[in-house]
């Protein structure tokens, strides 16, 4: 993801799931080390990972006004009650492959952030899931380039009470919605030992959200042909409206680019 002013609604995204989306992008693309071992059709990678973002953008939640968002990663973490995130990757024949990547978090219900006026308490939680299919353009060796699609889902669940004059403002929002999304990444070992990675994506095409993108780039340490450490730096943005009525309480509007380091340890079976 695939911060409710501005830690919450700042858990939507992301992370384009973006948090989010939060954590965002939620979405993290782990690439497979190494190449099938000769007779090996099927390659597996699991891969736990963290990762620390911050958020900018804005945000809108009912009859609120429109807030300016900028949450640090000290922020959130300060605020993070329990998250958890992991990717999981199949490639059959060293051609065709399915990513699945999912992020979770929850920050509680218990902060306060000054908006126009007045302020708002806030909490999230947040289920970003992706899900991708892939097709490898060119490979040589352990170099590889690959196109892919698939889907975004995010699923927030925010809680908002305001506290500004004239606006009386207390409910439970929910939030669902699954964006397309096509991309490209690709792999290149420059020493036995470490690797570079890059992908890129766009999504969204005004179906769901107007539109969403995802960026994410770095280097790998292979330990083996099994394990490999990644550090990453990942940018997710997602343009999303509801379309309700913007003077009702159930209007959502969530406009951010969520981005942070990440770090993944990946082991291949």
């Amino acid at each position: 993801m695939r911060a409710l002013f501005s830690l919450a609604l700042a858990g939507v995204v992301a992370g384009e799931a973006q948090a989010a989306d939060i954590f965002a992008e939620p979405s993290v693309e782990l690439p497979v080390q190494a190449p099938a071992e000769p007779g090996k059709t099927w390659q597996f990678i699991f891969a736990p990972y963290l990762l620390a973002p911050s958020i900018d953008g804005t945000a809108q939640v009912g009859r609120l006004p429109n807030t300016d968002l900028n949450v640090s990663p000290g922020t959130i973490f300060e605020n993070l009650q329990f998250g958890a995130m992991a990717h999981f990757e199949v490639l059959y024949d060293n051609r065709w492959g399915a990513t699945l990547d999912v992020a979770y978090m929850n920050l509680g219900s218990g902060t306060t952030f000054p908006t126009v006026g007045g302020s708002v308490k806030s909490g999230v939680k947040q289920l970003v899931t992706e899900a991708f299919l892939g097709y490898r353009l060119w490979q040589q060796s352990r170099n590889w380039a690959e196109a892919y699609a698939g889907v975004r889902w995010w699923h927030n669940d925010l809680e908002v009470t305001a506290a500004i004059p004239g606006i009386s403002f207390s409910r439970d929002i929910l939030e669902n919605w699954v964006d397309p999304v096509i991309g490209l990444r690709g792999q290149y070992f420059f020493t036995p030992a470490w690797s570079v990675y890059g992908s890129g994506n766009v999504g969204g095409f005004g179906l769901v959200s107007d539109f969403t993108w995802g960026a994410q780039g770095g280097f790998g340490y292979h330990f083996s042909d099994r394990y490999a450490l990644h550090l990453q730096y990942k940018a997710t943005g997602v343009d999303y409206d509801n379309d309700n009525d913007k003077t009702g309480q159930g209007a959502f509007s969530y406009d951010t680019v969520t981005h942070g380091p990440m770090l993944g340890f990946a082991v291949r079976f």
